[in-house]
């Protein structure tokens, strides 16, 4: 059952959601520019730009995992009709590149209200949801920016957490940036034990589920 803030969350729109975010940031040089969206918004250039940034980025992790790597149920869950985006692009010559996104739903989780997106595939399409940087804007800063919007996004409209699903071992630079910004393990994690950490380390499991409240 949704709450009244789960329902006015999914009611807002992407200029409303815009206006909980710092839109133009300057990093080492890079003037960023944000821009929120919902998958409706998305020109065909910028699909295919997202998409083009997952497959690089993703590839590997899917294709060495026990999910496989099946593209066009991953371009239904990223692009699902409620899918909302913050999109990062940097300004260069005669166009604005996206080097960035990441994609979010206000979900209720275990009787919370939470932002959520994923790494991983899940049962549900509409749960499967993605940050990426492109090779060449990493270490900026980018990733974390996009994280804090986020949070300001989720802080905004009530929500409680922010909740994410990430390969276990194959990304595990992700998951170690993740916890570097205090995610920790969630209880609905598989192989979460009560200290908050992996009961099993050989559990046959790709993935673990963390979660930060939102302050």
């Amino acid at each position: 059952m949704r709450s009244s803030a789960i329902n006015k969350a999914n009611k807002a729109t992407s200029t409303q959601l815009e206006a909980c975010i710092l839109t133009s940031r300057e990093l080492n040089g890079a003037r960023l520019h944000f821009v929120v969206k919902t998958s409706s918004e998305l020109s065909d250039v910028e699909r295919e730009r997202i998409w083009n940034i997952f497959e690089s980025n993703m590839h590997l992790f899917y294709t060495t995992s026990s999910f496989g790597w099946n593209p066009r149920s991953k371009k239904e869950e990223m692009f699902h009709s409620h899918a909302r985006l913050v999109l990062c692009s940097e300004s260069i010559p005669s166009e604005f590149r996206i080097v960035a996104y990441t994609i979010f739903r206000f979900e209720r989780e275990a009787k919370q209200d939470v932002v959520y997106w994923l790494e991983t595939p899940s049962s549900s399409i509409e749960k499967s949801y993605e940050l990426q940087v492109t090779e060449e804007s990493r270490g900026l800063g980018v990733g974390k920016l996009l994280m804090g919007s986020l949070f300001d996004i989720g802080s905004r409209w009530r929500m409680k957490n922010v909740m994410l699903t990430v390969f276990k071992v194959a990304n595990s630079a992700a998951s170690a940036f993740y916890r570097s910004l205090g995610f920790d393990l969630d209880s609905s994690s598989p192989g979460y034990a009560e200290e908050g950490d992996w009961q099993d380390e050989e559990l046959d499991c790709d993935y673990v589920i963390l979660s930060k409240s939102i302050p």
